[in-house]
């Protein structure tokens, strides 16, 4: 067993002190994840969060300051992209990789779509082909069917669950 603790932020230095702190405790944590796919106003807002996929050498300079204090493994998720107009997740994916991230997950929507439509699983799909790491798939995940449905369709390693996890888990 054991737990992963999700961060966000868009100061390296401050994500990697974080970063750091937790790989030290003795207490079942097995990886950090940053999170780079928050779509919330409060978040981006900060340049935090999604809005990280519109800076790529940024959020390149966290994941290799957090993957170089931790001793844990560190993972990243991420959007699609910010906007249709800016799909940029298989170019964000292969960096996160070189960056030295452990494992991805991929959120088949951009920041605007938030959570409205569906998914694109094949945008999923194309990403967990092109890079070496896991990925996970993450959205519109909601039973063990929707789940063991986008494991099918997309070979992804596992999926990611948010909030098909609340309310009625």
């Amino acid at each position: 067993g054991g737990y992963g603790v999700q961060l966000f932020g868009a100061e390296p230095e401050m994500v990697a002190r974080a970063a750091k702190m937790l790989s030290e405790t003795q207490s079942g944590l097995k990886l950090i994840d940053i999170n780079m796919g928050c779509p919330a106003h409060k978040i981006v807002s900060n340049g935090e969060g999604s809005a990280l996929m519109k800076n790529e050498p940024l959020a390149a300079r966290i994941i290799e300051a957090a993957v170089k204090a931790s001793t844990l493994p560190v993972t990243v998720k991420f959007r699609k992209g910010w906007d249709e107009q800016h799909v940029n997740a298989l170019n964000f994916a292969r960096m996160a990789e070189e960056s030295g991230a452990a494992m991805i997950t991929v959120h088949g929507r951009t920041r605007e779509q938030m959570y409205i439509p569906p998914i694109d699983v094949d945008a999923i799909t194309e990403i967990r082909k092109a890079v070496g790491i896991p990925v996970l798939a993450n959205g519109d995940i909601t039973t063990a069917e929707d789940a063991k449905q986008i494991l099918e369709q997309t070979g992804c390693a596992g999926v990611m669950i948010g909030r098909g996890a609340l309310g009625d888990p």
